[in-house]
């Protein structure tokens, strides 16, 4: 088993380092300990731990004191807090100085492994949202520094291959006369994908076009709400997310996403790739916007004398 997560315990008692990483090292777990507080703080400064367990009752600095660095200092850590002593009032501090849980000693295996997972996957899920927080500025910044729509759109799928870690992205723009869905930019899809025919704006999603959503196809929909099912499958396509681009009320085109995993679209992810999608269609807006002027100046510079 490879190893999962780094932790550090803090206590001064030696035979709880030793059952506490028995416990968690069979389960994968790299385990460090430390049997101070500023012992602890100084493994801090060099090592990158996922998770500090500490003690409350430690001489000298008590456990507190770890729970308070590790939220100020490290926030991409997590921090949980046990005691031989517990009282309401202590898990209560804990909690408000940043422990994601409090366990009372003594525990027993799998009331640790239970504590750890837990704290574990909200470490994990505050990173992923910290770094699609990061990801997301950084998107919304290159989109809105171009007026040219071409540059624009590009920027669009390149970012939310990036932003979303997905396989591949496009913007397809709805041709009213002929009820097509006309590729304009995509990023990570292969062109024998990309040249698969003509989409059928009445066959491929037809309900995103009148929708405030996103909408979700999995793979075991795809012969039914797909116009080229097993062009997708070919693809390594598993899951679909379409998401309308609201421009003036109107609905102009879609940001298509294409995730290799099933369930790739759901929850958080979803909320931030419409707010994505929000800031596309805006700047898309300002880009057909300028076009416009630009293109009026030009007729206007017709009849400037030279």
């Amino acid at each position: 088993m490879g190893v999962q997560a780094r932790i550090l315990v803090i206590d001064d008692e030696l035979i709880v380092h030793q059952s506490v990483s028995r416990i968690l090292s069979e389960e994968g777990h790299l385990v460090d300990s430390a049997l101070r507080v500023d012992e602890a703080l100084d493994r801090l400064k060099e090592t990158a731990y996922d998770l500090v367990l500490t003690d409350l009752m430690i001489p000298e600095k008590n456990g507190m004191e770890a729970v308070k660095a590790v939220a100020q200092f490290y926030p991409d850590m997590g921090v949980v807090m046990f005691t031989g002593y517990p009282t309401v009032d202590s898990a209560v501090e804990s909690m408000k100085l940043g422990s994601l849980d409090y366990l009372p000693k003594p525990f027993t295996p799998d009331e640790l492994l239970q504590v750890v997972k837990r704290s574990l996957d909200q470490v994990q899920q505050t990173r992923r949202e910290r770094e699609l927080n990061q990801l997301y500025e950084e998107a919304e910044k290159s989109i809105q520094s171009s007026l040219e729509l071409k540059e624009i759109l590009q920027t669009v799928n390149e970012n939310v291959v990036k932003l979303f870690k997905v396989k591949g992205s496009s913007l397809l723009l709805l041709n009213k006369k002929k009820q097509t869905l006309d590729l304009v930019s995509s990023a990570g899809l292969s062109e024998a994908y990309l040249s698969k025919g003509l989409i059928d704006a009445t066959r491929s999603v037809p309900e995103v076009l009148e929708s405030d959503q996103g909408v979700v196809i999995e793979e075991e929909q795809f012969d039914s709400r797909l116009q080229y099912p097993e062009a997708a499958r070919r693809e390594g396509i598993r899951s679909i997310l379409s998401i309308p681009l609201k421009v003036k009320e109107a609905v102009p085109g879609i940001l298509r996403l294409y995730g290799e995993q099933p369930g790739t679209f759901k929850g958080d992810t979803l909320q931030l790739v419409g707010k994505f999608a929000d800031q596309a269609a805006r700047a898309i807006e300002n880009a057909l916007a300028y076009a416009k002027v630009r293109h009026d100046l030009e007729d206007l510079q017709k009849f400037v004398p030279k």
